[in-house]
């Protein structure tokens, strides 16, 4: 009996618990001033800016979303080629796309850009020709045994593009293969400040001008037996008429 009445009061003695097992202990509601330091924490991360959960790094769009700054002293280089058809400049002319003649005139498009908040001094690029053109106009000197056009972009200022435009001739039909009847080269740019380096390429395509089929010359008979149709022919028209 006595033992029943120490249990009972130490029961009663005993804190009671209004949570059911398995819960935990609530925790304070945060105050206002906690919830927008933690949502400016949740929107960055590593001193990065997120937007829509797209990295902005600073600098211009690029695809797929997000933005990207060149780093400091970058320069970008584009080589596009004239279209035969248009007149349009356009990275690439495959095989299925218009294509040039021997002697036609190919025209490549340079452009240098400096996408910096510093001024450039100097840019120096090297414009390689392929086969089967033969170098007329561009800026700089042109070496005729490494077909290398050599040229300085001089004091590009920050955000400037600067154009530069090279003429070449397509070869003459005896300088390509017989085997084959069309040829696609690759034109190669590439431009170099310090350590940095940018290159870039433009394809076109040259189709040789297939001889006409020769109609083949009529022999001794057949220039004989074809005058003397033409005569039975006419001697019967005439003899025609007679009766009329």
């Amino acid at each position: 009996m006595a033992l029943i009445f120490i249990t009972l009061v130490l029961s009663l003695a005993r804190p009671v618990n209004l949570f059911a097992a398995g819960d935990e202990e609530p925790t304070a509601t945060p105050t206002p001033e906690e919830v927008a330091e933690e949502a400016i924490e949740s929107e960055t991360k590593g001193g990065e800016e997120i937007t829509g959960q797209t990295p902005i790094y600073g600098g211009e769009p690029v695809y797929g979303g997000g933005v990207v700054s060149p780093k400091e002293g970058d320069f970008l280089v584009d080589k596009t080629v004239k279209n035969p058809a248009t007149g349009d400049f356009v990275d690439h002319l495959g095989p299925t796309d218009p294509k040039y003649r021997p002697l036609d005139i190919v025209v490549f498009q340079i452009k240098v850009n400096n996408p910096n908040t510093e001024d450039i001094s100097a840019i120096e690029a090297v414009d390689t020709l392929p086969d089967f053109v033969d170098f007329m106009t561009g800026p700089g000197s042109f070496d005729q045994d490494s077909r290398k056009l050599t040229f300085n972009v001089e004091d590009l200022k920050a955000g400037e593009t600067r154009e530069f435009e090279i003429k070449a001739r397509v070869s003459h039909q005896s300088a390509f293969p017989e085997e084959k009847s069309v040829f696609c080269p690759v034109n190669i740019i590439e431009a170099t400040l310090g350590e940095q380096t940018d290159r870039d390429e433009s394809q076109f395509c040259i189709e040789k001008e297939m001889p006409a089929p020769q109609v083949p010359e009529a022999g001794a008979e057949q220039i004989i037996l074809a005058l003397l149709g033409t005569a039975l022919s006419a001697g019967l028209i005439l003899r025609k008429k007679s009766f009329i």
